[in-house]
């Protein structure tokens, strides 16, 4: 029976514990780095968690807010269609064409010896409103035709200070057959009926031209480059 001495036990001891060694450095190197790893997602789940939980907390308040924003838009588009409505009324209101100030004037125009029988007016159109006022009358005097002259002169002067395209003319004018008493004195009479054409107010804005298509013209200038 053969009988071996192992004398370098220690020696081959020692080299397996280098070639084991390099083992462990491996395995701890990677448990930390899976403990780093770990650390770091548990750090950013704290983070996330708030966050998440005031995203949901957001989200249940902005459906809690739609229908009430749909509302507020439906009372919105109520408001501008009232307000729309509002400003046609107003500017119709504020455009409206009145004649107290145009009859005021024309009996401020009269004389003593002219004496007003009718007065009558139209008007046609919006923006620029094309108006007729129809003065009947008698005048008296040593010429009442004169007389009746002076007044639609003074009309037509006076209106034109105001109004566009003042026209005052005779419809009729004829002798009277009555006599009228001035100053304790008969005087022939002449019966008078005046047309005044005039225009009030402002045309409305000519639209900006398009071109075919619905498409807006471009000029050869907004095309050129630098």
């Amino acid at each position: 029976m053969s009988l071996r001495l192992n004398f370098y036990h220690e020696i081959h001891q020692e080299r397996s514990a280098r070639k084991r060694d390099p083992l462990k450095i491996s395995a701890y190197i990677l448990g930390a780095v899976i403990a780093g790893f770990a650390a770091l997602y548990a750090f950013e789940y704290s983070k996330y968690v708030p966050v998440s939980r005031e995203l949901a907390q957001k989200t249940a308040e902005i459906e809690d807010l739609r229908p009430k924003a749909a509302a507020a838009e439906k009372r919105e588009q109520e408001f501008q269609a009232t307000q729309k409505l509002t400003a046609k009324l107003v500017k119709s209101v504020e455009d409206r064409f009145y004649w107290a100030p145009v009859l005021e004037e024309v009996t401020a125009l009269v004389p003593r010896d002219v004496q007003l029988t009718k007065l009558a007016g139209e008007v046609q159109g919006e923006g620029l409103r094309k108006c007729l006022l129809t003065v009947d009358g008698l005048s008296a005097g040593a010429d009442p035709r004169r007389v009746a002259e002076d007044l639609r002169q003074s009309i037509a002067e006076n209106f034109g200070k105001k109004f566009k395209n003042v026209d005052a003319k005779f419809r009729s004018l004829e002798d009277g057959t009555e006599a009228a008493v001035l100053g304790a004195q008969q005087w022939p009479t002449a019966v008078f009926a005046i047309n005044i054409h005039f225009e009030s107010g402002e045309a409305p804005a000519p639209l900006a031209p398009r071109a075919p298509g619905g498409k807006k013209k471009v000029r050869a200038a907004d095309t050129e480059t630098p």
